[in-house]
């Protein structure tokens, strides 16, 4: 079967991509969440970047199985292409808004299973997956995108990817791309958008970072200092400071009287959930003081909620919860087993 897909999102090229190395911890660490509901997450792993979407369509998803194996219907909205309709088929996707010589993915087909799944193994933009499930309303699609991805090509992906999206649900009502007089203006638009949220993103964790930090430096106000004015603390034994002031005079005299652990932490997700507003999570262990080990016992959950004050990202609250996972010694072992792997590296690092 013949179809038309394109083969890079809009505004990369695929070849330069290949010939790019990841950075350390790509643009994001963790999950970045989204403020819209259609807007893409992505996730880092063992190098590699999960991006996902889902989209509540409103067509039966019969009709949303055309518009991806369709090759009439396909390039309407994503690109040419050659699509062998079977599991272990092979498939070449040309991109249309690329000029007069476009990046080409090729690769094969490892799940085609009418009207619910299809999933590409691409050359050059992993695996793709599209996910379909019938809703009242018509149609839950989750489209995912598994790939080694340059860390500074995350924002123009995500933006990329989202707007073939936009034009599969224009697509679906009857609507085409003119691929020869398009411009990259909505894709800016979205472009811009994931920048300004992927911005925030790094900031939030950036405070949760300097919590840290300010902690493994026994320095009560380098560990306040990310705080609101009436920003608060809860304790690993439930303890709540509020104010900044009294959060650093608090931890000053915990310092003073006692030695202290050092943290190691993995950030397990960020997300935008309302203008101005932001929620990290993440878990953390302590080595003891004159140790090299963690202590399991004092292993946490994190979670840090933070605001924007004019343009500054401030920390709302910081809560320390034990890690108990009570009847659950597996789940406990695990995240020991984790953050001592991290200890062992460079003691800690935002996944």
């Amino acid at each position: 079967m013949r179809a038309r897909v394109p083969a890079a999102p809009p505004g990369r090229n695929a070849t330069d991509e290949r010939q790019r190395e990841m950075n350390n911890d790509g643009t994001t660490g963790g999950t970045t969440g989204g403020a819209g509901a259609s807007d893409g997450t992505a996730a880092h792993r063992d190098g590699r970047t999960l991006l996902r979407f889902e989209r509540r369509l409103r067509h039966p998803p019969e009709r949303v199985w055309r518009a991806l194996t369709d090759p009439a219907e396909l390039s309407a909205w994503l690109a040419d292409a050659v699509l062998e309709p079977a599991a272990g088929g092979k498939f070449e996707l040309r991109w249309l808004n690329a000029g007069d010589d476009p990046p080409v993915a090729r690769g094969t087909v490892t799940a085609f299973d009418p009207p619910r799944l299809l999933e590409l193994d691409s050359d050059i933009h992993g695996r793709l997956r599209w996910e379909l499930t019938p809703v009242p309303e018509g149609t839950r699609l989750v489209f995912t995108s598994d790939v080694e991805l340059p860390g500074d090509y995350l924002i123009q992906t995500l933006a990329g990817w989202h707007l073939h999206l936009d034009y599969l649900e224009e697509a679906l009502d009857g609507a085409r791309v003119d691929w020869a007089n398009w411009t990259a203006a909505r894709w800016q638009v979205h472009h811009d958008r994931y920048a300004a949220r992927l911005g925030a993103l790094d900031a939030v964790r950036a405070l949760h970072r300097r919590i840290l930090d300010g902690w493994n430096a026994r320095d009560g106000r380098a560990f306040a200092e990310p705080f609101r004015d009436d920003g608060e603390t809860i304790g690993f034994d439930g303890t709540l400071h509020s104010g900044r002031a009294e959060i650093a005079a608090q931890t000053d005299r915990i310092f003073a009287g006692h030695p202290t652990g050092r943290y190691v932490a993995v950030v397990r997700d960020v997300r935008v959930i309302g203008p101005g507003a932001a929620v990290l999570r993440a878990v953390a262990g302590m080595v003891p003081p004159g140790a090299s080990d963690l202590n399991p016992d004092a292993n946490s959950v994190q979670t840090l909620t933070a605001s924007r004050v004019a343009d500054e990202w401030r920390v709302a609250l910081f809560q320390n919860t034990p890690a108990a996972y009570h009847g659950r010694p597996e789940a406990s072992a695990a995240l020991t087993a984790e953050l001592r792997a991290l200890l062992a590296g460079e003691g800690g690092r935002e996944a």
